[in-house]
């Protein structure tokens, strides 16, 4: 992805100490689990923490509370609690994910601990909110809209036919919006905070899908990569692309384009909210930029495979 040009990451270094605290109270709460959990728990969570190498990287779910303080005009330490609720919660959507996927007999240990961990994401959001609070009502609407996205993914074409439900599989991130607009008592402001979410939401899934696209294939899991190649190579609908045909959609077909050109527009139609939620729409303009530079490189590749024969070239490339 691209590295070689000078990209502002403002959005995440001017949070790194902030993270850091986020982190620890994270991981501090989950030393109320019970002995025999407590250490898995700890260790899954390092899986995701920011400032660990190797870990898997949420930016969005940890760093959206601290893009909301100026907007919303709320503590740095709720921001940090709203930052730490949301490691938390990320957790137990990533348990339950798994859990999905996983065959019955590896379950048993990912389930309680998913239980337990979401109790605690609860209370702490409970802390600011009371039952009446029309939080909880945002709380329901983003877990529906999570749900519907990830049990129709399998015989829905979001790419083409709902964009938005792309986003929806990560919906609960937009529980910062709701929280840091409600304690700042600017609830008018959360439509269009949370339509510029799951914008950003669709691209960054975008970039997810053409990372994982040989994984997702290999699970007959979505990828909208994929829905693309089918498409753009007019491969029946009762059968699955091949890797094959995968790799000659991306590198002959410029595939990868077409995510591109979702995500120029996503950026576009950020624009009307950059002076609001700067940090949001920065980041969003990352994505685009990593989106844009792999339909870039692609490009080049194409330009070599018709100046040095075309197929001959391809074949040498990628079925050697």
């Amino acid at each position: 992805m691209a590295d070689k040009r000078r990209i502002n990451l403002n959005w995440l270094h001017a949070y790194e100490e902030e993270l850091k605290l986020a982190f620890d109270d994270a991981e501090k709460r989950l030393t109320v689990l019970p002995a025999s959990l407590r250490e898995p728990a700890v260790e899954f969570l390092h899986k995701f923490h920011v400032l660990r190498e190797k870990s898997s990287k949420n930016y969005i779910c940890y760093l959206l509370p601290f893009w909301l303080k100026e907007p919303a005009d709320i503590d740095l330490a709720d921001c940090r609690r709203i930052a730490a609720a949301n490691i938390l919660g990320m957790l137990y959507y990533q348990l339950v994910d798994a859990a999905m996927d996983e065959p019955d007999s590896a379950k048993t240990g990912r389930l309680p601990m998913a239980q337990l961990i979401h109790l605690e994401f609860i209370q702490m959001y409970q802390r600011y909110f009371p039952g009446n609070s029309p939080f909880w009502a945002y709380h329901q609407k983003y877990v529906a809209e999570w749900a519907e996205a990830v049990s129709k993914e399998a015989v829905s074409d979001y790419f083409y036919d709902d964009p938005v439900k792309m986003a929806h599989k990560a919906a609960p991130v937009k529980l910062s919006v709701a929280g840091a607009m409600l304690l700042a008592k600017r609830g008018e402001r959360i439509p269009q905070i949370e339509q510029a979410v799951d914008t950003v939401l669709i691209t960054l899934q975008l970039l997810d899908d053409w990372d994982d696209w040989e994984k997702d294939l290999k699970e007959n899991s979505y990828n909208a990569l994929v829905s693309v190649i089918q498409t753009e190579l007019d491969i029946p609908k009762e059968r699955r692309p091949t890797a094959d045909e995968v790799r000659r959609g991306i590198t002959v077909f410029g595939a990868l384009s077409r995510l591109a050109e979702l995500g120029n527009r996503n950026h576009d139609s950020l624009l009307n909210i950059q002076e609001f939620v700067p940090d949001l729409v920065a980041f969003h303009a990352t994505l685009r930029t990593n989106l844009n530079d792999g339909a870039a490189e692609m490009e080049r590749e194409r330009n070599a495979l018709l100046q040095a024969g075309g197929l001959g070239y391809w074949l040498t490339k990628h079925m050697s």
